[in-house]
């Protein structure tokens, strides 16, 4: 394979400083001659090391992966798995998010793009300022004034969990890329208990981009385009969906258009029960990121211009699918009306980029 893709590390800020350590890039086999590393940055050493059938991340950082490094996993053929923090050490991991869902060269060679583009102080900034108004408030409002849905989200009751994957990167860290969103569950993220759900009460409106990742059971690339064709029917219409303590009890299409995506809804809360939780809600909150049409799990992070909100139906591996659904509508306000997301008077622009464009290397 011919070189298609370059990586300039010393481009992707989370990363700081390269003086002193290795770059890593980890990826499968079939795409190490395609991926060229720019070796513009300070480091000392950089490496590509490939990840096949049957290797395990864990293994390679004991082996094969120095320290102090930074590394950058793409491994579009095999799952990627997180490893447990306790063996990262002197190490700063970006995992890029292109197994869940079917990514090609020309997909990842996009969100490198929108990686590079990213500022980690940026996104640091707006946690920060995302927090503190959180923290100060009673409780959160999820609101679309476009389609008239509020829910209200006890977001200070113990027990919920809230996960920041976002800013820059200190030694043992590791961060899902392209970076930008604070999400909260009611349990840590590798865990599943149904017992669980948010403390979420209300209306809300699925209308947006939906995000169909696949578990790491058995599943069928075809099974999971089809489902995700029904669904995709939400981008332009609008689906009311009651939620009791965390639990969708209702759908209602309110455009006519979006009939197939509730009636595959429906089908998945009959196969598992599970999907009727609102199990996730993710403050995205990279203001970088063009929304590439498709399904596309790098496209999770998406901010608009002031940040956006999504929601997450399921939780692999427990669940056969994890379904996100980019809702660029929904504002989260403060209980004294400050936003967090959104503009509280104004819809979110939706910024998309067409195949063509992403196959240009934006």
């Amino acid at each position: 394979m011919s070189v298609q893709i370059s990586i300039d590390p010393g481009r992707f800020s989370q990363f700081g400083e390269a003086t002193g350590s290795t770059f890593c890039l980890v990826t499968n086999p079939e795409l190490v001659d395609g991926i060229e590393v720019v070796k513009t940055a300070s480091y000392e050493r950089f490496l590509t090391i490939p990840m096949g059938t049957g290797d395990r991340f864990e293994d390679l950082l004991e082996k094969s992966i120095p320290e102090p490094s930074h590394v950058l996993v793409i491994s579009p053929y095999r799952f990627f798995e997180s490893p447990d923090p306790a063996l990262v050490g002197q190490r700063k991991i970006m995992g890029m998010a292109c197994n869940s869902t079917p990514t090609s060269l020309e997909e990842i060679r996009h969100f490198l793009g929108v990686m590079e583009r990213t500022s980690a102080t940026e996104q640091e900034a707006f946690c920060d300022t995302f927090f503190e108004i959180a923290e100060e408030s009673d409780h959160l409002v999820y609101v679309d004034p476009v389609h008239g849905t509020r829910a209200v989200l006890d977001h200070l009751r113990d027990g919920l969990v809230w996960n920041q994957q976002a800013g820059p990167l200190d030694w043992g860290d590791q961060q899902i890329v392209p970076s930008g969103e604070v999400s909260v569950l009611p349990v840590e993220i590798r865990e599943f208990d149904e017992a669980l759900k948010l403390p979420l009460e209300g209306e809300i409106t699925l209308r947006g981009y939906p995000i169909l990742h696949n578990g790491t059971p058995s599943f069928s690339r075809a099974d999971q385009a089809r489902v995700h064709s029904r669904l995709w029917t939400m981008k332009d219409n609008a689906i009311k969906a009651v939620v009791v303590d965390g639990r969708i009890t209702a759908l209602e299409a309110l455009d006519a258009g979006a009939a197939p995506a509730v009636e595959m809804l429906e089908h998945m809360f009959a196969v598992d029960s599970r999907y009727r939780i609102v199990w996730e809600i993710g403050h995205a909150l990279n203001t970088s990121l063009d929304i590439l049409p498709g399904n596309h799990a790098m496209n999770e992070v998406y901010g608009g211009t002031e940040g956006c909100l999504h929601y997450g139906l399921g939780l692999t591996p427990y669940t056969q699918y994890h379904l996100d659904i980019i809702s660029p509508d929904t504002r989260v306000l403060s209980s004294s009306g400050l936003a967090l997301i959104g503009h509280p008077d104004r819809p979110t622009a939706e910024r998309v980029v067409t195949a063509g464009q992403a196959a240009e290397g934006q």
